[in-house]
């Protein structure tokens, strides 16, 4: 296991510009188009993934605009074709979701188990993402903010959560998504919005370089890397 810090372009918000996938039994990494050519194969070395530069409706943040669990990838309905042919090359299943909140990576959470999403999606909605991703689908707010994707980051059934968040929130996220430990946490020097901050698989853990040795160790801990050293 592997804990790299790193910054694109002096920006430490290395999430907005990744997403971290599997596809066909191989771990791979979406990355947008311009990232350093040094630090993508640093971390793709780390997170033993194959790196695939992609779009997302004209952006070079898959972090921003991806979500969801081993049954579907979820891309907002604005995806250009010639984005998702791309995506769907990689043996990844891609399905496009018509939904104004076209940032789906921060509205939404999902694993295998259960899925968080944005009180505003509608009914219609929630029922489309149910028959997606296969699991239950919760409207929540953390630390009242509308956008739990971005307060939330996995790794198999340990996470971290939002600093702020309560301490009922902490359970209805354990409880919704079959998670042994929930941690609150930060990242960047107190950053609450925990993906911007964060890449990662179950091989490494990629964080913004404007994270502090205390922080970057408690990311480790509360997410489970320090137990596999």
């Amino acid at each position: 296991m592997r804990t790299l810090t790193k910054s694109f372009h002096g920006n430490p918000n290395i999430g907005l510009y990744g997403y971290c996938a599997e596809a066909e039994g191989k771990r791979i990494l979406l990355l947008g188009e311009r990232i350093p050519q040094d630090a993508e194969e640093e971390i793709a070395e780390a997170l033993q993934a194959t790196i695939h530069h992609v779009m997302i409706a004209g952006t070079p943040m898959p972090g921003v605009f991806l979500a969801g669990n081993a049954n579907a990838l979820l891309v907002p309905a604005i995806t250009f074709d010639r984005e998702l042919q791309a995506l769907r090359k990689l043996g990844l299943r891609v399905m496009p979701f018509e939904t104004r909140l076209t940032c789906l990576g921060n509205n939404l959470v999902a694993n295998e188990h259960g899925c968080l999403v944005n009180p505003e999606f509608s009914d219609a909605e929630i029922k489309r993402l149910y028959e997606l991703l296969k699991v239950p689908v919760k409207r929540m707010k953390i630390a009242d903010i509308d956008t739990p994707g971005a307060c939330v980051v996995l790794n198999g059934r340990k996470g971290i959560i939002h600093r702020d968040a309560a301490d009922f929130e902490i359970e209805i996220v354990k409880q919704t998504l079959h998670l042994e430990s929930l941690e609150p946490a930060s990242v960047n020097l107190g950053s609450p919005y925990l993906k911007a901050g964060v890449l990662n698989n179950d091989e490494a853990l990629i964080v913004g370089d404007q994270s502090g040795g205390p922080e970057i160790v408690h990311l480790e801990q509360s997410l489970g890397y320090l137990e596999e050293r």
